[in-house]
């Protein structure tokens, strides 16, 4: 068992494509190596072998001059001399039957090769070995040959080839070793991916996928995949709210709708009676249609395919045209609005949208206030962010309250009694979303101030 489990793992590793990118990685490294070494064999054994033919023929001509100024018994005294001391060259004197008269017997069989620079020639006894050979005429028919065996040349060569294997056989080890290792430690990271996308696809949505913190490719994308989830989840959420509240919101006005047409087909007799059941009816329709209209509204805004319109819209205006809108319904209700909105205070974002957010913000104050209370719009630009304050010193709303009332169809249970949806700070929300604006609801002491940062930038 524990065998195959081995052999799954080791199978899993081959067939993994950082592996194959390592050996592949392994291959194109020992073809470096081989490369190196073959231009290093050659460009070494090319000049050492390039000076052993300039030190063979500097001999030889050496030697000749010594003949032609001593003579053959001058020469033979040179070639002792030189033959007895540390140099690694060959001296011989042939006659015209090809026999070594003085020197290297060895080197007779050399004797017939051209007399003009010097030549490469095999050896005789082992094909394999090559000896440099220079040839000058003396008189008598004699011939002075010089000689290297390249003895020097070859076993460099020697070396540099079994260095070059081993050089080989180390980059295969370390190539293939740092292979596995790497192609383990990127298919740890790899399964720790699939195992949270498995989980998340069974149905647990919690589940994040763990970084290592180091910050690399796979933090960055594991943070990128979280995030998504983040977003994937909070979607599911909000629809998931949306279809509750659906169908615990809407059917009360639904049931109400169909007991007023039941009452009017059981109840009403004359013609006054079912024009007043269908104007109420028409009234709970358009009720019912301003709910689906502000749940589109918001849908489309959540979506944010509108962000791509963005331009730089003043603020201040909108904001001053809100209130200004607003004033004469809030002085009829018996309310005060009062404004601190410097000029030219711009952000990026939809003017339309805008106007939309501040304008439910009025209606909330407007709706959720008792007459008597102060309202105030303030806008403060800090460079960094554009702050609007919406605030009223009304009931306000209990802390324990501020992280539901943007949800859709909420609704305090002191306003269930008034008109509305639940539907408007929903949208403000969405709206400030949209912006990049972050929203805070705060005490005002007494009352309640609704807060949004707008970034000057969007990002």
């Amino acid at each position: 068992m524990a065998l195959d489990i081995f052999s799954v793992r080791i199978l899993r590793l081959v067939n993994s494509a950082s592996f194959r990118f390592a050996l592949l990685h392994t291959l194109v490294f020992v073809l470096s190596v081989l490369a190196i070494g073959w231009v290093a064999k050659v460009t070494l054994t090319s000049t050492l072998e390039s000076q052993a033919r300039d030190r063979v023929a500097t001999e030889a001509t050496s030697l000749l001059a010594e003949y032609n100024r001593t003579g053959l018994s001058g020469l033979r005294s040179a070639i002792a001399e030189r033959s007895s001391g540390k140099r690694r060259l060959l001296y011989a004197i042939v006659d015209a039957q090809q026999r070594a008269v003085f020197g290297d017997r060895y080197l007779a069989p050399f004797a017939r090769a051209t007399t003009a620079g010097v030549q490469l020639l095999r050896q005789q006894q082992d094909a394999t070995d090559n000896i440099l050979v220079a040839v000058r005429p003396l008189g008598d028919s004699l011939r002075l040959v010089v000689a290297d065996n390249l003895d020097s040349v070859e076993d460099i060569e020697d070396v540099i080839a079994n260095g070059l294997v081993v050089a080989l056989v180390l980059a295969v080890a370390f190539g293939l070793g740092a292979g596995l290792f790497l192609s383990r430690s990127i298919l740890h990271r790899v399964d720790n991916i699939t195992r949270t996308a498995e989980a998340i696809t069974s149905g647990d949505l919690s589940q994040r996928i763990a970084l290592a913190g180091s910050g690399d490719d796979f933090d960055r994308l594991a943070a990128t995949l979280n995030t998504m989830l983040d977003r994937i989840s909070d979607l599911l959420e909000n629809l998931r709210q949306v279809s509750n509240d659906i169908a615990h919101d809407l059917r009360t006005p639904l049931a109400h709708l169909r007991q007023q047409l039941e009452n009017a087909k059981l109840h009403a007799v004359s013609t006054s009676d079912y024009r007043q059941a269908v104007t109420n009816a028409i009234e709970d329709a358009d009720a019912l249609l301003d709910t689906f209209s502000a749940l589109l509204r918001i849908a489309q805004v959540e979506a944010g395919t509108q962000r791509s319109s963005f331009c730089s819209v003043d603020l201040s205006d909108v904001m001053q045209t809100v209130a200004e809108a607003y004033a004469l319904d809030i002085e009829d209700g018996g309310r005060s609005l009062q404004t601190d909105i410097p000029t030219s205070v711009a952000v990026a974002g939809d003017r339309e949208l805008l106007t939309q957010l501040f304008a439910n913000l009025l209606e909330n104050a407007l709706r959720h206030t008792p007459p008597g209370t102060h309202i105030a719009m303030r806008l403060r630009d800090n460079h960094a962010m554009a702050i609007a304050e919406v605030c009223d010193d009304g009931p306000g709303i209990p802390p324990h309250e501020h992280a539901h009332v943007f949800r859709r169809f909420y609704r305090l249970e002191r306003s269930r009694t008034t008109p509305g949806n639940g539907l408007g700070l929903s949208l403000v929300g969405a709206v400030a979303a949209l912006h990049h604006a972050s929203i805070e609801l705060l005490d005002n002491k007494p009352g309640l101030t609704v807060q949004i940062r707008f970034p000057r930038r969007t990002p």
